[in-house]
């Protein structure tokens, strides 16, 4: 009877997503069309400008070397820079991002550690398995084990935003003993999200995308629409409107202006939208768990800030830093900040305090 009991709850659970993805992709079709009846009619069709070759920066030896691994199940592109004796950084990206996303920390932490910088499945030169399946958290969880193992390393500091940040935390649960030590950014633990996305109708209506995001097409449509105009999320800064140059945005309009491009990163969501309860496991309450940080940008679109207090309650020796007039790209708005907070935390580690 259990077992039909949990059938049943989500087939309901189910039922109520997807009314209410398709509530929302009736709403956004007709904004869509008033705004395009504003502009009289313009073509929002995309991409319109079509991008041969990457943009310099994308190629800058600056910035590392391009690499492929082939691990189990998925082939990785990741950037690599430092001295590889040295302890690994493994920096993990978010949604809509890549790589790229991480160029700040890669100068700043390549002097004194081994950084790496990856694609996760499905995002830029990665591969990108066909099927929402191939994106459900074990598979983008076994990814990280294996890239760590296949680096030739036993221990990681593991540095990770936004989606890349889910994963991480579903690492340092299951794997705490592969984790030297933890750097989240505007990514909460997913049982505090989950329960204030639950409790939180403010929460809620900032989660939308992601019951849109549960639809087929329309969300890579919209993402794509008006030259990947979408993209304009993560360059909105009050802090410095430069923090984002027109190289930039090209080296982002150029990975997610590709046909098919944003199919593989949407499913992460769709593959995920009920929790992963077998693969949630309490940190040790002794001392024993790994020492963590967490960086928050206060002008997050996407996650209230309230989320930050939810999670040190729920996680043993955790830091937490809140970054004044910064978005939810944290690393990217404000990358001084995030490189000072960061590095100071690593050297308190480093003395055992």
């Amino acid at each position: 009877m259990a077992d039909y009991a949990k059938i049943a709850q989500r087939i309901f659970l189910y039922s109520v997503i997807y009314t209410v993805a398709a509530i929302l992709g009736v709403l956004v079709l007709l904004r869509t069309a008033f705004v395009q009846w504003r502009r009289g009619g313009s073509n929002s069709a995309a991409p319109k400008k079509k991008r041969e070759l990457p943009p310099d920066c994308l190629n800058d030896p600056k910035l590392g070397n391009h690499c492929y691994v082939q691990l189990k199940n998925v082939k990785l592109h990741y950037v690599e820079k430092g001295d590889k004796t040295k302890p690994l950084m493994l920096l993990v990206h978010g949604f809509p991002e890549f790589w790229y996303s991480w160029r700040h920390q890669i100068r700043e932490f390549s002097k004194d550690y081994w950084v790496v910088a990856v694609d996760m499945r499905g995002y830029a030169d990665s591969e990108k398995p066909t099927g929402i399946k191939y994106y459900r958290m074990k598979y983008l969880l076994e990814d990280l084990k294996n890239l760590v193992e296949a680096l030739g390393k036993e221990k990681v500091i593991l540095v990770a935003h936004d989606w890349g940040g889910v994963i991480a935390w579903y690492f340092v649960m299951n794997y705490p003993g592969m984790v030297h030590s933890y750097i989240m950014m505007n990514a909460p633990h997913p049982v505090a999200f989950r329960k204030q996305l639950m409790s939180s109708f403010k929460q809620l209506r900032m989660s939308w995308y992601i019951f849109f995001f549960q639809l087929p097409y329309l969300p890579e449509y919209f993402l794509q629409m008006q030259d990947c105009k979408y993209l304009n999320h993560i360059w909105r800064t009050k802090r410095d409107p430069s923090a984002f140059t027109e190289e930039d945005k090209e080296a982002y309009r150029f990975v997610y202006g590709k046909p098919g491009a944003p199919t593989a990163p949407i499913n992460y969501y769709r593959a995920n939208i009920l929790p992963q309860t077998r693969l949630l496991k309490r940190l040790p309450l002794d001392g024993s768990a790994p020492r963590g940080l967490m960086i928050f940008g206060e002008d997050d679109f996407a996650i209230s800030t309230e989320i930050v207090e939810k999670t040190k309650r729920l996680t043993p020796n955790l830091d937490t830093e809140l970054v004044k007039d910064a978005s939810h790209f944290v690393q990217q708005d404000d990358p001084v900040t995030v490189n000072r907070l960061m590095a100071e935390f690593l050297a308190k580690v480093a003395d055992g305090k």
